[in-house]
C-alpha cells in the first residue's frame, strides 16, 4: 500500500488539450518530465500522478484503464476542463519502437506522420492490432479517452524518455531524442488549440 509521501499529484489548468503522466516520477521515468516540458511550452493543461519513493516505484504502477482516476478530485477538475488529451507512458519492450494508441484515430495518424519524419530511426507503430493489447490505449475507461474528443496515448522506449538535469540542477528535462519528440509535441499541439 502506498503511503502519503509515496505519491504526488499535480494539476495545472490551461488550454483545452491536456497532457497526462499517470505513471510519473519513478514509475515510468521521464514521462513526467516530458509532460511538464510540453505543457509548459504549449499552453496545454497538465495532470501528473507520480511515484516518489527512493526505490520500488514500479509497485505503484496500475494499468490506465484500471485506475479509478475519476474518483481523484484533481482528475475530476482536469477532465471537466479539457476537450482532448495526450497521455505519455514508458515501455520496456523494443527500444526502437514507439507505440501510439488511443481512441482519437485522426490525432494518432496525424502525429505519427510528423514523428516518423523527424525521428525515422524509430518504428512508430499505430495500428491497434499491431500494438500489444495492454498498451494500446483503446479502453474507453483509460484517462486519455475520457475527455469529450478522447485522445492519444504514447508508449515510449527509454531513449524517447531520456532526461538531463536543468542548468540550475534542481529538476530534470527531456534530452536527446526525448527533447526532439517534446518539441514535436509542442508544435503539434499548437495546431490543435
Amino acid at each position: 500500500m502506498a503511503g502519503k509521501g509515496d505519491i504526488s499529484e499535480h494539476l495545472h489548468l490551461a488550454g483545452s488539450l491536456g497532457l497526462v503522466a499517470i505513471h510519473g516520477g519513478g514509475i515510468e521515468p521521464g514521462t513526467e518530465e516530458m509532460a511538464r516540458f510540453v505543457a509548459d511550452h504549449s499552453g496545454a493543461s497538465l495532470y501528473v500522478f507520480a511515484g516518489r519513493r527512493e526505490t520500488g516505484n514500479l509497485s505503484l504502477h496500475r494499468p490506465s484503464h484500471r485506475v479509478i482516476l475519476q474518483d481523484r478530485p484533481l482528475v475530476k477538475k482536469f477532465l471537466n476542463h479539457v476537450n482532448m488529451a495526450i497521455s505519455i507512458h514508458g515501455h520496456g519492450r523494443n527500444e526502437r519502437c514507439a507505440y501510439v494508441g488511443g481512441l482519437h484515430q485522426a490525432m494518432v495518424q496525424q502525429f505519427v506522420e510528423v514523428a516518423q519524419a523527424a525521428l525515422s530511426h524509430y518504428e512508430w507503430i499505430f495500428d491497434p492490432e499491431s500494438i500489444p493489447s495492454e498498451i494500446r490505449g483503446q479502453n474507453p475507461n483509460n484517462i486519455v479517452n475520457l475527455p469529450p474528443a478522447q485522445g492519444m496515448q504514447l508508449e515510449l522506449p527509454r531513449d524517447l524518455r531520456r532526461t538531463k538535469p536543468t542548468p540550475d540542477g534542481r529538476k530534470f528535462e527531456p534530452a536527446g531524442d526525448a527533447l526532439v519528440l517534446s518539441r514535436l509535441l509542442v508544435s503539434y499541439i499548437s495546431t490543435l488549440m
